[in-house]
């Protein structure tokens, strides 16, 4: 009996397995695969000091030297820094193992919005909108396939209180009141890119479900557990934090920003850094984006006062509180900020798919603008930049300052941090501004970095005999070169790079 239910348990799995769902769950998981792949050992993915920074940061944890926020920064929580440690114990410092961490959530993440679209938009739906996310937007591929710090539990984070607020409106028992609380205060540690989020669906699920209310001081007990460390650092340091300099004029251009070019590029519509249309036409584009707002509006009425209105009332209400930080009106050349909203996004693209054919047509065009998108990022890439592209591998320059003998050097940002990280800080290097310098026994010094990410580094470096390293490209920019070459520092070229190194002593 046993082996024939087997048998019967086998037949349905290859039965499932071989009809049309079956084969779009296949081919869209393959296809996602493909993209991370490609992303994966593209230019668009070379390891920057972005990414070296969050390896030194789990490199000094495993040491006992946890932080709160990023270095030198009063925001951006430093849980993935945590969940990157298990990689570093078991196979050492390496980029790799950074990058499992955000690759990890992102399939997290996937699985929590097919729970969410489960609730809310119905079961095919759901599984089209978990694959939706798993190929689309294009631009999660950069902030999802590297170590971005805390870009990547934000997603996950969007859709876990999503779905608490849908679980404590069907039960508003204290148990899951408690848990949405605890799921709030962790994801605003993590990143204050969560509040408009976690307001909005905390005040639909009140509405809701007014009985959750005689548990909110479980919700509220275990908010401030789960914020501790960012109310901790706060109070010691003034509520740092808060200080997002917004103003009328800062509100007003983020929102338009936001209207575009962030939310084209959101969605795809634009390619990030080049801003290049999707499509050749502008006003087939822009037809295109307002076709989608009608479809929202219209999906908004349909849905009015079921489980699946939460999702309109988050992504309605999210410019509102988007705006706010004066940061979001500086960035317009790709839409960091706004990959928090994309779970949201592909539950509400996925209302599309009534049937399996439109859920296939849905999948493969969101594949096809992936792709093309990412081709166009890397096409960006070849244009000549302000700064140029770095290389994957380090070692020429660090083994030319190891053979200088210069273990401590200051250094570009975007060098800096990548010279720490893959030296094992055999070498130390430290961000400047280089707007001065001052020379004593021929050894030249320049003022202090007050935006230095860590300070501990500039005391090493200022302490020791230090060299300089530039870029090659930004050399003609940077004021205190005459000065060096003036006082005899000996210049050496290697790759894009230009090392000065101090004259020798007597």
């Amino acid at each position: 009996m046993a082996g024939v239910a087997e048998r019967v348990q086998l037949t349905g799995l290859r039965r499932v397995a071989l009809s049309p769902a079956g084969l779009i769950v296949a081919l869209t998981a393959a296809a996602g695969v493909v993209l991370r792949v490609w992303t994966y050992r593209s230019p668009l993915t070379i390891p920057n000091s972005d990414e070296a920074l969050i390896g030194l940061m789990v490199s000094h944890a495993e040491h006992g030297q946890f932080t709160t926020f990023f270095w030198g920064r009063p925001y951006g929580g430093t849980q993935e820094v945590l969940l990157a440690m298990p990689g570093f114990w078991l196979f050492g410092p390496s980029y790799l193992a950074l990058r499992m961490v955000p690759l990890v959530i992102w399939a997290v993440a996937t699985f929590l919005i097919w729970r969410v679209g489960r609730r809310t938009i119905g079961e095919r739906a759901a599984a089209v909108a978990a694959g939706l996310f798993w190929v689309w937007p294009p631009f999660n591929f950069l902030q999802f396939v590297r170590a971005q710090g805390f870009y990547a539990s934000g997603v996950v984070y969007c859709a876990l209180l999503l779905l608490l607020a849908l679980r404590v409106v069907e039960k508003p028992d204290r148990l899951r009141v408690g848990l949405f609380g605890l799921a709030f205060g962790l994801a605003f540690w993590q990143s204050a890119q969560i509040t408009p989020i976690a307001l909005v669906a905390a005040g639909w699920t009140v509405w809701r479900a007014p009985r959750c209310l005689r548990h909110a001081w479980a919700a509220a007990a275990l908010a401030v557990l789960g914020a501790l460390p960012w109310l901790v650092w706060n109070v010691g340091h003034n509520f740092a934090s808060l200080d997002q300099n917004p103003s009328l004029k800062t509100y007003e251009h983020s929102l338009r920003l936001l209207v575009s070019p962030i939310l084209p590029m959101t969605v795809g519509l634009r390619a990030p850094y080049s801003q290049r249309l999707l499509l050749p036409s502008g006003p087939l584009s822009w037809l295109l984006y307002l076709a989608m707002l009608a479809l929202f509006v219209y999906g908004a009425f349909r849905v009015r006062g079921r489980p699946a209105a939460l999702l309109y009332w988050v992504v309605a209400l999210f410019p509102l509180l988007y705006a706010l930080p004066a940061k979001t009106s500086f960035i317009s050349a790709y839409p960091q900020y706004t990959t928090i909203l994309t779970p949201l996004l592909a539950l509400l693209l996925a209302e599309l798919a009534t049937s399996s054919l439109r859920a296939a047509v849905l999948l493969a065009l969101a594949c096809l603008v992936t792709a093309v998108s990412l081709h166009r990022m890397q096409a960006w890439l070849a244009v000549p930049q302000p700064l140029p592209t770095a290389p994957r591998s380090y070692a020429p320059l660090i083994s030319t300052l190891e053979r200088l003998g210069l273990e401590r050097v200051y250094a570009d940002y975007w060098i800096a941090y990548r010279v720490d990280f893959d030296s094992r800080e055999r070498i130390i290097a430290v961000e400047n501004q280089f707007s001065s310098v001052r020379f004593a026994d021929g050894q030249a010094t320049p003022s202090n970095d007050p935006q230095v990410r860590y300070a501990p580094y500039q005391r090493e470096v200022r302490a020791a005999r230090h060299g300089f390293v530039f870029w090659h490209q930004t050399l003609g920019s940077i004021p205190i070169v005459p000065a060096l070459e003036h006082h005899g520092y000996r210049r050496v070229d290697v790759g894009p790079w230009v090392v000065f190194s101090p004259p020798a002593v007597g």
